[in-house]
């Protein structure tokens, strides 16, 4: 196989890997309107180490660096925080 065709390869599992940040981000989006809702805090520390745990445990299975996967998952959580406080404060 050559590194056109490799490259290629990577192209799609990028896309496919956006596709379903979008979709995980659709329901952070849901998670922030119910906290509003609800009067919930935008943050949840336990929830938060739970997913850290969680995913260092699932980069290990698959062989993946745990730092690495905690980094990728803390943009993804600080952006979900920084978006759950703009819906506390939306009217």
């Amino acid at each position: 196989m050559g590194l056109k065709n490799l490259r290629q390869k990577i192209d799609k599992i990028d896309q496919k890997l956006i596709k379903i940040l979008a979709e995980r981000f659709k329901i952070t989006q849901k998670v922030g309107e119910y906290k509003k809702k609800y009067h919930l805090p935008a943050l949840d520390r336990e929830r938060e180490k739970e997913i850290f745990l969680k995913r260092k445990l699932l980069a290990k299975k698959f062989g993946l660096d745990p730092i690495l996967v905690e980094g990728i998952f803390k943009l993804i959580i600080k952006n979900v925080k920084k978006r759950h406080r703009e819906i506390k404060k939306e009217k």
